[in-house]
Order: structure tokens, then C-alpha cells, then sequence
């Protein structure tokens, strides 16, 4: 086997680490077009539910019911616990907020609504909020969910950032069972798929506490505001991000792309490594949490990797013209300097182009 001293070059090449773009401007910049809250279900509006809004009840007891048994099904499954909201007693989430106290300031992708507890869910506020539960995964973060109706739909508002910004869950399961309960109909638990050890392919279904062979632990999951489709631009063009459950994948400027599936490793880094070993575990990614300055970010170091910081990710707001905007903040580094930030559209991106922010932390 022909051996060779991993160096952090090699290394690095494999991770998803951008080029972060350079900035003359210390301001944040106004944007002429604004981020509208879009608010949409997973499902069409219930007919049944536009019945009962008439008599003057959208939720009742029962349908609460439901939704616990729900929710502690569900949380098995995840491996976590929750706590419900009484209606009565503050949840005080491990981020420092206290629900549903704080809906009073709260934002939905960015933007400025009225949220606020309503047991009947037929208040005139765009998100009516019948249910909450949340988790706290650690002594400073947590996943809340705000059960919701607006405009007589079902919809599940997620915040699992360090601030008060929510967004539409992307879990699938959460989505089409509270539509169900809500049409008084039954739910569905599905439990976890077990992937093969020798698979490379994350599962949005699997267990993140799973053994996945050669030293993969199972998988570091994204919080549900880093998912979706981000844009950054700079001198040599636009870049785009793709963030799903276990995967950051990346097209650069040059259209040239690639993936990181993130992994929890449970092995020790070797001193040396085949050429061929590291190009068969290119895609896999060292994944860890590291709560920096305010940010809970993701740090990607290469599987192979022995120095260097590796890539930092984060979800972070801010504001634009006015506007909460969600973001994604790239650093890089010993101290995660801010490199490049990532915006929900390309017109966005366009328009912000190279401005630096006044609470993120540059190379100086």
C-alpha cells in the first residue's frame, strides 16, 4: 500500500470549504425588494375545517389528545423527548426563550407577524398557535414547535435556532399528521430505516445514533433552518448551496459541484492512508456541533483530516431593508471567520453581493 503523510491540502479538497467573498463595506446595505412570509401547507385547505371555523372551533380536546400521543410516538422514534406547553406555565426552551410568551416578537422567515397562543385556533393573527411542545437537546439548544392554524390551515412552525425566527418544518411526518389529526383523521408513526453499513447515501430516516461501519457513528442532522437552497455571490460568481437533513452539496462559480455527507466518526484519524482510501471516502464528511460566539454552527473537518479547522456552517437573520432574513454564514479558520454568506435567492445574493455585517466575525 503506498503511504502518505496526510497534510491539510489534501485534505481540504475534499471538504465542502468555499471561497468566501471580500467586502469594501462595513454597512449593511437596504435591499429595495422585501422577504415575504409565504405561508403555505403541506396539504390544500381543509374543507372540513372551513366548516367548523363557522361554528366558531377549529381545535378542540380531543384533537390535543391526539397530538400528544402523536408527538410521543414521534419523539421515540427521533430519540427525543418533549415537552408540551399546558396552557398555563411558560416553556422556558434551553435558547433562552419562554413560549408562548415570546410569539409576541417573534418572525417567520425573517419576517414580522402576529403569532400568538390560541387554544380555538380562530384568532385574527396569521399563525393561531393550538399546540407547542419542545426539546432541549443540549444546556444552551433546542428544537420548539408551534402547532398552527392560519387562515384556517395546518401548519408546523419550527425554531431551532438561538433566536425567535421560525420557519415551516420540512419533516414530512410532522406535516401530514397534524393535517390528519386536524381532519380528525388517523396518523402514522413510521419507524426508522436501517441503512447499510457499506452505503455512502444518508437516510433522512435513520437514526443518528446508528453504527454505520468503519467508525461512522450514524449522522450529524442539520437543524431544519440551515435546510434548503442558498446563494452566495463575489467576484467570480455565484455559488450555490443545497443543505438537506445529513448532506451539504455545492456548485461553484465554475459549475464544478460536490457533496458532504456528515457523519459522527468514532475511530481515530491514521498518520497515514492509501491515495485510494481517501478518494473512496471523499464525500464522507467529520461532522461535529461548535457553538462559536453566539452561533451554533456545523464544523466539517475530512475524514482523513489531521490539521486544519476545517468548514463552519451556521443558520443566522439578518436585517434587510427592514426585514429578519435568514442566512447562511460559511467560516472558515481558527476562530470560523466569516468567508462567505449565503442568502434563500439568487436575486438576493445579487443585490447583497460583497456586504459584510456588522455581527459576524471577519479575517481582519
Amino acid at each position: 500500500m503506498k503511504k502518505l503523510t496526510i497534510i491539510s491540502s489534501v485534505i481540504l479538497s475534499s471538504l465542502l470549504i468555499l471561497t468566501g467573498c471580500g467586502s469594501n463595506s462595513s454597512k449593511k446595505s437596504n435591499v429595495t425588494s422585501k422577504v415575504k412570509v409565504v405561508k403555505q401547507s403541506s396539504s390544500k385547505k381543509s374543507q372540513k375545517g372551513v366548516a367548523k371555523k363557522k361554528s366558531g372551533s377549529l381545535w378542540n380536546n380531543d384533537k390535543d389528545s391526539h397530538l400528544e400521543d402523536f408527538m410521543k410516538q414521534w419523539g421515540e422514534v427521533m430519540n427525543q423527548t418533549y415537552t408540551k406547553y399546558d396552557g398555563t406555565n411558560n416553556i422556558q426552551t434551553a435558547s433562552g426563550m419562554n413560549y408562548p410568551q415570546d410569539f409576541n416578537s417573534a418572525t417567520v422567515n425573517g419576517q414580522n407577524v402576529s403569532m400568538a397562543w390560541d387554544k380555538k385556533g380562530t384568532g385574527k393573527n396569521d399563525y393561531n398557535v393550538v399546540a407547542i411542545y419542545n426539546y432541549n437537546k443540549s444546556s444552551s439548544s433546542s428544537i420548539t414547535y408551534a402547532f398552527t392554524l392560519a387562515d384556517g390551515e395546518p401548519i408546523v412552525l419550527v425554531n431551532e435556532g438561538s433566536g425567535n425566527n421560525w420557519s415551516e418544518t420540512k419533516n414530512k411526518s410532522l406535516k401530514e399528521n397534524f393535517v390528519n389529526i386536524f381532519d380528525g383523521k388517523a396518523t402514522h408513526v413510521e419507524k426508522p430505516k436501517v441503512s447499510s453499513s457499506s452505503s455512502t447515501k444518508s437516510s433522512s430516516s435513520t437514526k443518528a445514533t446508528e453504527d454505520l461501519g468503519e467508525g461512522r457513528g450514524g449522522y450529524v442532522t442539520t437543524p431544519e433552518a440551515m435546510r434548503g437552497t442558498w446563494y452566495s455571490k463575489c467576484e467570480s460568481g455565484m455559488t450555490k448551496l443545497v443543505i438537506s437533513e445529513h448532506e451539504i452539496a455545492y456548485t461553484d462559480s465554475n459549475g464544478q459541484s460536490g457533496r458532504t455527507i456528515l457523519y459522527k466518526k468514532t475511530i481515530p484519524t491514521p498518520t497515514q492512508v492509501s491515495e485510494k482510501e481517501i478518494d473512496a471516502k471523499r464525500e464522507w464528511g467529520d461532522a461535529r456541533y461548535a457553538n462559536i460566539r453566539g452561533l451554533q454552527y456545523i464544523n466539517i473537518l475530512g475524514w482523513y483530516q489531521s490539521a486544519g479547522a476545517g468548514a463552519y456552517y451556521a443558520a443566522h437573520t439578518e436585517e434587510i431593508d427592514g426585514s429578519r432574513v435568514p442566512i447562511i454564514v460559511e467560516g472558515g479558520g481558527a476562530e470560523a471567520w466569516t468567508s462567505a454568506v449565503y442568502y434563500p435567492s439568487e436575486d438576493l445574493a445579487n443585490q447583497q453581493g460583497d456586504t459584510k455585517f456588522e455581527d459576524l466575525h471577519y479575517y481582519q
